[in-house]
Protein backbone atom coordinates (compact mmCIF):
# COMPACT_ATOMS: atom_id res chain seq x y z
CA UNK A 1 0.00 0.00 0.00
CA UNK A 2 1.60 3.59 -0.91
CA UNK A 3 1.57 4.00 3.20
CA UNK A 4 4.83 1.77 3.07
CA UNK A 5 5.63 2.14 -0.30
CA UNK A 6 6.11 4.67 -3.64
CA UNK A 7 3.43 5.26 -6.13
CA UNK A 8 5.28 3.62 -9.03
CA UNK A 9 5.66 0.30 -6.62
CA UNK A 10 1.94 0.26 -5.87
CA UNK A 11 0.75 1.00 -9.84
CA UNK A 12 3.46 -2.16 -10.70
CA UNK A 13 1.48 -3.90 -7.31
CA UNK A 14 -1.99 -3.41 -9.11
CA UNK A 15 -1.01 -4.37 -12.36
CA UNK A 16 -0.96 -0.92 -13.81
CA UNK A 17 0.94 0.28 -16.69
CA UNK A 18 3.97 0.22 -18.06
CA UNK A 19 2.23 2.77 -19.99
CA UNK A 20 -0.44 5.23 -18.69
CA UNK A 21 -2.23 7.89 -19.16
CA UNK A 22 -1.66 10.89 -16.19
CA UNK A 23 -2.43 13.97 -14.49
CA UNK A 24 -0.70 15.38 -11.52
CA UNK A 25 -1.76 18.61 -9.62
CA UNK A 26 -0.47 19.75 -6.15
CA UNK A 27 -3.14 21.36 -4.76
CA UNK A 28 -2.43 24.13 -1.52
CA UNK A 29 -5.12 24.19 0.83
CA UNK A 30 -5.87 27.21 2.72
CA UNK A 31 -8.14 27.21 6.10
CA UNK A 32 -9.48 30.52 6.07
CA UNK A 33 -13.50 30.00 5.74
CA UNK A 34 -15.87 29.18 8.26
CA UNK A 35 -18.13 26.79 6.68
CA UNK A 36 -17.57 23.49 5.02
CA UNK A 37 -20.14 23.73 2.19
CA UNK A 38 -22.07 20.46 0.52
CA UNK A 39 -19.43 21.38 -2.84
CA UNK A 40 -16.81 24.37 -3.09
CA UNK A 41 -16.56 25.90 -6.75
CA UNK A 42 -12.90 26.60 -7.77
CA UNK A 43 -12.73 28.81 -10.76
CA UNK A 44 -9.41 27.63 -12.14
CA UNK A 45 -8.93 24.40 -13.90
CA UNK A 46 -7.67 21.03 -11.91
CA UNK A 47 -6.18 20.17 -14.95
CA UNK A 48 -4.90 23.11 -17.58
CA UNK A 49 -2.83 20.94 -20.04
CA UNK A 50 -4.36 17.47 -21.56
CA UNK A 51 -3.07 13.86 -19.59
CA UNK A 52 0.20 12.94 -20.51
CA UNK A 53 1.16 9.10 -21.76
CA UNK A 54 4.42 7.90 -19.97
CA UNK A 55 5.87 4.86 -19.35
CA UNK A 56 6.27 4.13 -15.49
CA UNK A 57 8.98 1.38 -16.62
CA UNK A 58 10.79 4.80 -17.49
CA UNK A 59 10.17 7.02 -13.97
CA UNK A 60 11.99 6.83 -11.04
CA UNK A 61 9.61 9.43 -9.65
CA UNK A 62 5.78 10.31 -10.96
CA UNK A 63 6.03 14.19 -12.10
CA UNK A 64 4.52 16.88 -10.21
CA UNK A 65 2.71 20.08 -11.25
CA UNK A 66 2.45 23.57 -9.67
CA UNK A 67 -0.03 24.29 -6.85
CA UNK A 68 -3.75 25.11 -7.16
CA UNK A 69 -5.60 27.06 -4.34
CA UNK A 70 -8.77 25.70 -2.74
CA UNK A 71 -10.17 26.91 0.40
CA UNK A 72 -11.29 24.67 3.75
CA UNK A 73 -12.77 25.22 7.14
CA UNK A 74 -10.27 24.73 9.69
CA UNK A 75 -10.89 21.32 11.41
CA UNK A 76 -8.91 18.97 13.54
CA UNK A 77 -6.54 16.27 12.49
CA UNK A 78 -6.37 12.98 14.22
CA UNK A 79 -3.62 14.26 16.47
CA UNK A 80 -5.44 17.08 17.39
CA UNK A 81 -8.56 14.97 18.52
CA UNK A 82 -9.44 14.46 22.07
CA UNK A 83 -11.89 11.22 22.26
CA UNK A 84 -11.41 10.43 25.74
CA UNK A 85 -15.10 10.68 26.65
CA UNK A 86 -16.09 7.62 24.29
CA UNK A 87 -16.34 3.76 25.40
CA UNK A 88 -17.19 1.83 22.14
CA UNK A 89 -18.31 -1.76 22.18
CA UNK A 90 -17.97 -4.49 20.04
CA UNK A 91 -18.79 -8.08 20.07
CA UNK A 92 -17.05 -10.33 17.12
CA UNK A 93 -15.26 -13.81 16.85
CA UNK A 94 -11.99 -14.18 16.81
CA UNK A 95 -11.71 -15.92 13.36
CA UNK A 96 -13.53 -12.07 12.07
CA UNK A 97 -10.74 -10.19 13.97
CA UNK A 98 -7.65 -12.16 12.50
CA UNK A 99 -8.88 -12.80 9.19
CA UNK A 100 -7.03 -10.17 6.85
CA UNK A 101 -10.35 -9.74 4.75
CA UNK A 102 -12.66 -8.69 7.31
CA UNK A 103 -10.18 -7.43 10.58
CA UNK A 104 -10.99 -4.37 11.70
CA UNK A 105 -7.32 -3.13 12.83
CA UNK A 106 -6.72 -0.11 10.27
CA UNK A 107 -9.95 1.26 10.04
CA UNK A 108 -10.02 1.56 13.60
CA UNK A 109 -6.63 2.72 14.05
CA UNK A 110 -7.87 5.77 12.02
CA UNK A 111 -10.37 7.04 14.73
CA UNK A 112 -9.20 5.60 17.64
CA UNK A 113 -5.83 6.61 17.50
CA UNK A 114 -4.10 9.94 16.57
CA UNK A 115 -3.15 8.41 13.28
CA UNK A 116 0.78 8.00 14.23
CA UNK A 117 0.04 4.77 16.61
CA UNK A 118 -1.05 6.98 19.69
CA UNK A 119 -4.24 6.76 21.55
CA UNK A 120 -6.77 9.35 20.97
CA UNK A 121 -8.44 9.02 24.26
CA UNK A 122 -11.05 6.66 23.60
CA UNK A 123 -11.70 3.16 25.13
CA UNK A 124 -13.14 0.18 23.28
CA UNK A 125 -14.27 -2.78 24.65
CA UNK A 126 -13.86 -6.16 22.53
CA UNK A 127 -15.97 -9.20 23.31
CA UNK A 128 -14.30 -11.84 20.90
CA UNK A 129 -16.68 -15.25 20.81
CA UNK A 130 -14.33 -19.08 19.85
CA UNK A 131 -11.60 -17.17 21.66
CA UNK A 132 -8.88 -19.07 23.64
CA UNK A 133 -6.57 -17.34 26.05
CA UNK A 134 -3.76 -16.63 23.61
CA UNK A 135 -6.23 -15.23 21.00
CA UNK A 136 -7.13 -12.85 23.87
CA UNK A 137 -3.80 -12.03 24.47
CA UNK A 138 -2.58 -11.87 20.46
CA UNK A 139 -5.92 -9.43 20.06
CA UNK A 140 -4.90 -7.36 22.48
CA UNK A 141 -1.18 -6.85 21.50
CA UNK A 142 -2.18 -6.13 18.24
CA UNK A 143 -4.57 -3.73 19.30
CA UNK A 144 -1.93 -2.06 21.65
CA UNK A 145 0.92 -2.22 18.72
CA UNK A 146 -1.42 -0.19 16.58
CA UNK A 147 -2.05 2.18 19.36
CA UNK A 148 -6.29 1.31 20.66
CA UNK A 149 -6.40 1.68 23.76
CA UNK A 150 -8.64 -1.81 23.88
CA UNK A 151 -9.92 -4.07 27.03
CA UNK A 152 -9.94 -7.82 25.85
CA UNK A 153 -12.50 -10.17 26.70
CA UNK A 154 -14.11 -13.49 25.72
CA UNK A 155 -17.70 -13.66 25.16
CA UNK A 156 -19.76 -15.95 27.33
CA UNK A 157 -20.58 -18.77 25.18
CA UNK A 158 -23.73 -19.63 26.39
CA UNK A 159 -25.14 -16.70 24.67
CA UNK A 160 -26.38 -16.09 21.08
CA UNK A 161 -25.64 -13.01 19.11
CA UNK A 162 -28.64 -11.08 20.34
CA UNK A 163 -27.32 -12.19 23.82
CA UNK A 164 -23.66 -11.26 23.02
CA UNK A 165 -24.43 -7.85 21.37
CA UNK A 166 -27.05 -6.79 24.64
CA UNK A 167 -24.25 -8.18 27.23
CA UNK A 168 -21.86 -5.29 26.06
CA UNK A 169 -23.89 -2.95 28.22
CA UNK A 170 -23.07 -4.86 31.60
CA UNK A 171 -19.34 -4.46 29.92
CA UNK A 172 -19.71 -0.92 29.83
CA UNK A 173 -21.25 -0.93 33.53
CA UNK A 174 -18.28 -2.69 35.21
CA UNK A 175 -15.46 -0.95 33.43
CA UNK A 176 -12.75 0.88 35.16
CA UNK A 177 -12.98 3.65 33.29
CA UNK A 178 -16.87 3.85 33.17
CA UNK A 179 -16.51 7.32 34.99
CA UNK A 180 -14.30 8.90 32.71
CA UNK A 181 -17.00 8.10 30.09
CA UNK A 182 -19.70 10.56 28.82
CA UNK A 183 -20.91 7.85 25.85
CA UNK A 184 -21.43 4.82 25.80
CA UNK A 185 -21.14 3.41 22.12
CA UNK A 186 -22.32 -0.11 21.06
CA UNK A 187 -21.06 -0.65 17.11
CA UNK A 188 -20.79 -3.33 14.94
CA UNK A 189 -16.86 -4.86 13.75
CA UNK A 190 -17.52 -2.76 10.43
CA UNK A 191 -18.22 0.58 11.84
CA UNK A 192 -16.39 3.39 10.84
CA UNK A 193 -16.49 7.20 11.77
CA UNK A 194 -15.23 9.60 9.57
CA UNK A 195 -15.55 12.81 12.13
CA UNK A 196 -14.51 11.86 15.36
CA UNK A 197 -14.34 15.17 16.72
CA UNK A 198 -17.52 16.25 15.04
CA UNK A 199 -19.28 13.37 16.10
CA UNK A 200 -18.60 14.36 19.80
CA UNK A 201 -19.26 17.99 19.14
CA UNK A 202 -22.76 16.50 17.97
CA UNK A 203 -23.41 14.26 21.28
CA UNK A 204 -22.61 17.08 23.22
CA UNK A 205 -25.94 18.85 22.26
CA UNK A 206 -27.18 16.40 24.96
CA UNK A 207 -27.01 16.10 29.09
CA UNK A 208 -25.41 13.18 29.74
CA UNK A 209 -27.25 13.11 32.91
CA UNK A 210 -30.30 12.39 30.94
CA UNK A 211 -31.60 8.49 29.75
CA UNK A 212 -30.43 9.14 25.91
CA UNK A 213 -30.97 6.30 23.56
CA UNK A 214 -29.47 7.52 20.05
CA UNK A 215 -28.53 6.09 16.91
CA UNK A 216 -30.48 6.10 13.48
CA UNK A 217 -32.82 3.73 11.22
CA UNK A 218 -31.97 1.76 8.11
CA UNK A 219 -32.25 3.49 5.11
CA UNK A 220 -34.42 0.94 3.85
CA UNK A 221 -38.18 2.67 4.01
CA UNK A 222 -39.52 -0.86 3.37
CA UNK A 223 -37.98 -2.41 6.38
CA UNK A 224 -38.74 -0.13 8.66
CA UNK A 225 -42.46 -0.58 7.65
CA UNK A 226 -41.64 -4.28 8.94
CA UNK A 227 -40.17 -4.27 12.13
CA UNK A 228 -42.82 -2.24 12.97
CA UNK A 229 -40.89 -0.40 15.59
CA UNK A 230 -38.46 2.55 16.22
CA UNK A 231 -35.28 1.09 17.31
CA UNK A 232 -31.62 2.23 16.04
CA UNK A 233 -30.43 0.07 13.84
CA UNK A 234 -26.56 -1.15 15.21
CA UNK A 235 -24.31 -0.62 12.33
CA UNK A 236 -24.49 2.83 12.54
CA UNK A 237 -23.92 3.08 16.09
CA UNK A 238 -26.26 2.96 18.98
CA UNK A 239 -25.13 5.91 21.80
CA UNK A 240 -26.19 5.41 25.30
CA UNK A 241 -25.74 8.38 28.34
CA UNK A 242 -25.06 6.27 31.82
CA UNK A 243 -28.35 6.29 33.14
CA UNK A 244 -29.13 4.39 30.13
CA UNK A 245 -26.23 1.59 30.56
CA UNK A 246 -27.37 1.97 34.04
CA UNK A 247 -31.47 1.40 33.91
CA UNK A 248 -30.63 -1.61 31.55
CA UNK A 249 -28.27 -3.18 33.72
CA UNK A 250 -31.01 -3.53 36.28
CA UNK A 251 -33.37 -4.97 33.67
CA UNK A 252 -33.40 -8.27 33.07
CA UNK A 253 -32.79 -7.56 29.63
CA UNK A 254 -31.75 -11.78 28.50
CA UNK A 255 -34.36 -13.31 30.49
CA UNK A 256 -35.92 -16.31 28.90
CA UNK A 257 -38.84 -18.80 28.32
CA UNK A 258 -38.44 -22.47 29.06
CA UNK A 259 -38.18 -22.92 25.07
CA UNK A 260 -34.68 -20.69 25.23
CA UNK A 261 -36.05 -18.16 23.77
CA UNK A 262 -35.72 -14.39 25.04
CA UNK A 263 -39.02 -12.71 26.90
CA UNK A 264 -38.22 -9.76 24.69
CA UNK A 265 -38.40 -12.09 21.74
CA UNK A 266 -35.64 -10.79 19.30
CA UNK A 267 -33.63 -12.36 16.86
CA UNK A 268 -31.04 -9.20 16.50
CA UNK A 269 -29.10 -7.56 19.11
CA UNK A 270 -30.00 -4.40 18.49
CA UNK A 271 -33.94 -5.09 18.44
CA UNK A 272 -33.62 -7.13 21.98
CA UNK A 273 -31.72 -3.79 23.10
CA UNK A 274 -34.88 -1.67 21.89
CA UNK A 275 -37.42 -4.33 23.70
CA UNK A 276 -35.18 -3.90 26.94
CA UNK A 277 -35.52 -0.28 26.87
CA UNK A 278 -39.12 -0.11 25.92
CA UNK A 279 -40.53 -2.98 28.43
CA UNK A 280 -38.90 -1.25 31.00
CA UNK A 281 -38.46 2.53 30.78
CA UNK A 282 -40.11 5.63 29.22
CA UNK A 283 -36.89 6.39 26.92
CA UNK A 284 -37.34 6.70 23.56
CA UNK A 285 -35.38 6.72 20.88
CA UNK A 286 -33.32 9.84 19.88
CA UNK A 287 -33.05 9.93 15.81
CA UNK A 288 -29.67 10.66 14.84
CA UNK A 289 -29.90 10.82 10.93
CA UNK A 290 -26.40 11.48 10.96
CA UNK A 291 -24.93 7.95 11.66
CA UNK A 292 -25.76 6.08 8.52
CA UNK A 293 -26.24 2.11 8.54
CA UNK A 294 -25.92 2.14 4.99
CA UNK A 295 -28.24 -0.82 4.16
CA UNK A 296 -27.70 -0.80 0.39
CA UNK A 297 -26.13 -2.90 -2.32
CA UNK A 298 -24.16 -2.21 -5.18
CA UNK A 299 -22.19 0.52 -6.01
CA UNK A 300 -22.05 2.91 -3.10
CA UNK A 301 -20.51 6.20 -5.04
CA UNK A 302 -23.28 7.97 -5.00
CA UNK A 303 -23.61 7.81 -1.13
CA UNK A 304 -19.93 9.15 -1.09
CA UNK A 305 -20.00 11.44 -3.62
CA UNK A 306 -22.62 13.61 -2.18
CA UNK A 307 -20.70 15.87 -0.19
CA UNK A 308 -22.34 14.76 3.31
CA UNK A 309 -20.79 14.67 6.11
CA UNK A 310 -22.02 10.89 7.64
CA UNK A 311 -20.88 10.51 11.46
CA UNK A 312 -21.00 6.65 10.32
CA UNK A 313 -20.36 4.30 8.12
CA UNK A 314 -21.33 0.27 8.25
CA UNK A 315 -21.02 -2.71 5.75
CA UNK A 316 -18.01 -1.40 3.80
CA UNK A 317 -16.51 -4.83 3.44
CA UNK A 318 -19.63 -6.70 2.56
CA UNK A 319 -22.60 -5.39 1.22
CA UNK A 320 -20.45 -2.90 -0.88
CA UNK A 321 -17.04 -2.40 -1.13
CA UNK A 322 -14.68 0.89 0.11
CA UNK A 323 -11.36 1.17 1.80
CA UNK A 324 -12.18 4.08 4.11
CA UNK A 325 -8.39 4.26 6.06
CA UNK A 326 -6.48 5.94 2.93
CA UNK A 327 -9.90 7.68 2.43
CA UNK A 328 -9.25 9.22 6.10
CA UNK A 329 -6.19 9.63 5.68
CA UNK A 330 -6.54 13.70 3.66
CA UNK A 331 -7.37 14.11 7.81
CA UNK A 332 -3.88 14.10 8.37
CA UNK A 333 -3.38 17.09 6.18
CA UNK A 334 -6.29 19.66 5.91
CA UNK A 335 -8.44 18.29 8.93
CA UNK A 336 -11.31 15.70 9.35
CA UNK A 337 -13.96 18.27 7.35
CA UNK A 338 -12.37 17.26 4.24
CA UNK A 339 -12.65 13.98 3.74
CA UNK A 340 -15.50 12.99 1.01
CA UNK A 341 -15.47 17.51 1.03
CA UNK A 342 -16.30 18.11 -2.73
CA UNK A 343 -14.52 20.43 -4.84
CA UNK A 344 -15.72 21.31 -8.21
CA UNK A 345 -13.15 22.53 -10.81
CA UNK A 346 -13.83 25.40 -13.93
CA UNK A 347 -12.97 22.30 -16.16
CA UNK A 348 -16.04 20.40 -15.31
CA UNK A 349 -14.13 17.75 -12.66
CA UNK A 350 -15.33 17.11 -9.20
CA UNK A 351 -13.16 15.62 -6.39
CA UNK A 352 -14.99 13.77 -3.75
CA UNK A 353 -12.30 14.16 -1.54
CA UNK A 354 -10.32 10.74 -0.59
CA UNK A 355 -12.97 8.62 -2.59
CA UNK A 356 -12.87 9.63 -6.59
CA UNK A 357 -12.47 12.27 -8.84
CA UNK A 358 -14.97 12.17 -11.64
CA UNK A 359 -15.12 14.05 -15.11
CA UNK A 360 -18.15 15.13 -16.31
CA UNK A 361 -17.07 15.82 -20.16
CA UNK A 362 -20.55 16.88 -21.65
CA UNK A 363 -20.97 19.23 -18.57
CA UNK A 364 -22.17 19.48 -14.91
CA UNK A 365 -25.81 19.76 -16.42
CA UNK A 366 -27.28 18.09 -13.07
CA UNK A 367 -27.93 19.20 -9.52
CA UNK A 368 -25.29 18.35 -7.64
CA UNK A 369 -27.46 18.46 -3.93
CA UNK A 370 -29.47 15.35 -5.42
CA UNK A 371 -27.60 12.11 -4.18
CA UNK A 372 -26.47 10.21 -8.08
CA UNK A 373 -28.48 6.72 -7.80
CA UNK A 374 -25.95 4.25 -8.31
CA UNK A 375 -26.76 1.69 -5.57
CA UNK A 376 -29.80 -0.60 -5.12
CA UNK A 377 -31.94 -2.37 -2.87
CA UNK A 378 -31.12 -5.89 -4.36
CA UNK A 379 -34.51 -5.99 -5.72
CA UNK A 380 -33.99 -4.89 -9.54
CA UNK A 381 -37.31 -7.04 -10.21
CA UNK A 382 -39.31 -4.30 -8.86
CA UNK A 383 -38.49 -1.41 -10.05
CA UNK A 384 -40.99 0.60 -8.09
CA UNK A 385 -39.61 -0.51 -4.82
CA UNK A 386 -36.26 0.52 -6.22
CA UNK A 387 -37.81 4.21 -6.75
CA UNK A 388 -38.63 4.50 -3.63
CA UNK A 389 -37.31 2.60 -0.52
CA UNK A 390 -34.57 4.88 -0.08
CA UNK A 391 -36.51 8.14 -0.71
CA UNK A 392 -36.75 8.53 3.15
CA UNK A 393 -33.38 9.08 3.40
CA UNK A 394 -31.59 10.70 0.49
CA UNK A 395 -35.02 12.04 -0.95
CA UNK A 396 -35.05 12.18 -4.62
CA UNK A 397 -32.41 10.88 -6.28
CA UNK A 398 -30.97 11.90 -10.02
CA UNK A 399 -30.17 8.66 -12.39
CA UNK A 400 -27.40 7.02 -12.36
CA UNK A 401 -24.82 8.38 -15.21
CA UNK A 402 -22.88 4.79 -15.39
CA UNK A 403 -22.90 3.75 -19.41
CA UNK A 404 -23.96 6.97 -20.74
CA UNK A 405 -20.71 8.70 -21.66
CA UNK A 406 -21.26 11.74 -19.61
CA UNK A 407 -19.18 10.49 -16.69
CA UNK A 408 -15.50 9.01 -15.80
CA UNK A 409 -14.71 8.77 -12.43
CA UNK A 410 -11.38 7.57 -10.80
CA UNK A 411 -11.23 5.84 -7.31
CA UNK A 412 -8.62 6.20 -5.00
CA UNK A 413 -6.31 3.41 -5.18
CA UNK A 414 -4.15 4.95 -1.61
CA UNK A 415 -2.64 7.71 0.07
CA UNK A 416 -0.27 8.62 2.36
CA UNK A 417 0.82 10.58 5.10
CA UNK A 418 4.13 12.39 3.74
CA UNK A 419 4.73 14.96 6.43
CA UNK A 420 3.05 17.54 9.04
CA UNK A 421 0.02 18.55 6.97
CA UNK A 422 1.19 16.67 3.32
CA UNK A 423 -0.79 13.94 2.37
CA UNK A 424 -0.58 12.37 -1.37
CA UNK A 425 -3.47 10.71 -2.86
CA UNK A 426 -3.72 8.30 -6.11
CA UNK A 427 -6.52 7.46 -8.22
CA UNK A 428 -7.06 5.23 -10.68
CA UNK A 429 -9.45 4.70 -13.67
CA UNK A 430 -9.14 1.41 -15.70
CA UNK A 431 -9.28 1.17 -19.26
CA UNK A 432 -11.49 -2.18 -18.95
CA UNK A 433 -14.08 -0.25 -16.45
CA UNK A 434 -16.92 0.09 -18.77
CA UNK A 435 -19.11 1.87 -16.32
CA UNK A 436 -17.38 5.02 -17.79
CA UNK A 437 -18.31 4.85 -21.98
CA UNK A 438 -21.17 4.17 -23.41
CA UNK A 439 -22.50 1.22 -25.99
CA UNK A 440 -20.71 1.80 -29.16
CA UNK A 441 -17.73 3.95 -28.26
CA UNK A 442 -14.42 2.63 -28.19
CA UNK A 443 -12.99 1.73 -24.91
CA UNK A 444 -9.29 3.16 -23.59
CA UNK A 445 -6.28 1.52 -24.17
CA UNK A 446 -4.61 2.50 -20.82
CA UNK A 447 -5.17 2.72 -17.46
CA UNK A 448 -5.41 6.41 -15.93
CA UNK A 449 -3.60 7.62 -12.86
CA UNK A 450 -4.25 11.07 -11.37
CA UNK A 451 -1.91 12.27 -8.30
CA UNK A 452 -2.68 14.99 -5.95
CA UNK A 453 -1.00 16.26 -3.65
CA UNK A 454 -1.73 18.41 -0.78
CA UNK A 455 0.13 20.99 1.01
CA UNK A 456 -0.20 23.53 3.64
Amino acid sequence: MLRRTTPILLLKKHNVGPMIEYASRSIHYISDVEERKSITKVSESLFPQSFSRISIADQKVLPTSKPLNVQVKRSPRPDESNASGLLFGVSTTFDRFHDSRTSPVSEWSRWLTNGQGVSNGAGLILALLNSSASDIEFAAKQLADAGINATVLPSDPTLDMPGRYVDLVNMFYNHPTRDQRSWFALIDDDTFFPYIHQLQNTLSNYDTKIPYYIGTFTERMDWMLYNHAPFAYGGGGVFLSFPTVKKLVQSDCLAKNSDGTYLLHADQGDRLLYNCIHQNSEITLTHLPLLHQLDQFGDPSGFYESGKQPLSLHHYKSWHQFSPHPTHTIADACGEDCVFQRFQFADEYILSNGYSLAHYPNGIDFNVDHVEHTFDAGEKNNPDLEETVFSYAFGQMRPGLSRTGRKKAWHLLDARREGPGIVKQVYLKRWSDDRWYKEGDAAPDLDSIVVLNWIP
